[in-house]
């Protein structure tokens, strides 16, 4: 077998971004388009674990169960997106400047223990982890505070993905100023996720394709084994 076409076993992990929410269709979502560029073989295995509404904490608990610990060593690529939906609530509970800066602050330590739960299982896997996007509803209701904010953030991702060799996706420039990426107010809609799926694959390599174990991924999570 070429190096080009060795099994993937490829596991997505984070909020309603990964599950899809906002896409056309559920083969047309970002897993889904990017599944599809990494797939060489039919041996190739996706696990979408994409919870919507799910936070940075939320997610660091996921991968530290039982299940999970046990898979993260058996695949060859991963996918993170996290960290929105504690911003969602940040700005549900009154958006003050004092609870942003709490905010800032957990999503970075969260992300932190994240990558470093993953690396301690699987110090080889590939990894590519999401940055953030101005929303709309901070185009009218603080856009320099929001702006600002989400700047630190993927500077504060950039700083963690090079400490623990990962891509980080920076979608940033890409959404600015793009209404017509969003199906609502925070989620893309097809326009948005084809966005974000050439922001993923357009740095991977064939360097990348590496043999994996086909595993038993939890099969209560949703999503689908290919």
């Amino acid at each position: 077998m070429s190096e080009n076409t060795q099994p993937i076993t490829y596991l997505a992990v984070g909020d309603s971004i990964t599950e899809g929410v906002g896409a056309e269709k559920t083969d047309r979502h970002l897993v889904a388009q990017l599944f599809g560029h990494l797939q060489k073989t039919d041996h190739c295995r996706v696990q979408n674990m994409g919870i919507s509404g799910l936070t940075s904490k939320e997610l660091y608990e996921l991968l530290g169960t039982a299940a999970l610990r046990k898979v993260i060593p058996r695949v060859s690529h991963i996918t993170i997106t996290t960290g929105g939906c504690d911003f969602i609530d940040w700005y549900e509970e009154g958006a003050s400047l004092n609870h942003l800066l709490q905010t800032i602050r957990g999503v970075r330590s969260h992300a932190d223990k994240i990558l470093t739960l993953i690396r301690n299982l699987n110090p080889q896997v590939s990894v590519q982890m999401m940055g953030f996007y101005v929303p709309v509803p901070a185009y009218e209701l603080g856009f320099a505070v929001a702006s600002k904010a989400l700047q630190t953030m993927n500077f504060t991702y950039a700083q963690l993905c090079r400490k623990f060799n990962v891509q980080l996706v920076n979608p940033f420039d890409v959404f600015l100023h793009r209404h017509d990426f969003f199906a609502d107010e925070v989620h893309p809609n097809q326009l948005g996720y084809d966005a974000l799926a050439h922001l993923f694959v357009k740095p991977l390599s064939k360097d990348e394709y590496v043999e994996a174990v086909p595993v038993d991924m939890n099969p209560k999570a949703e999503g689908s084994l290919c």
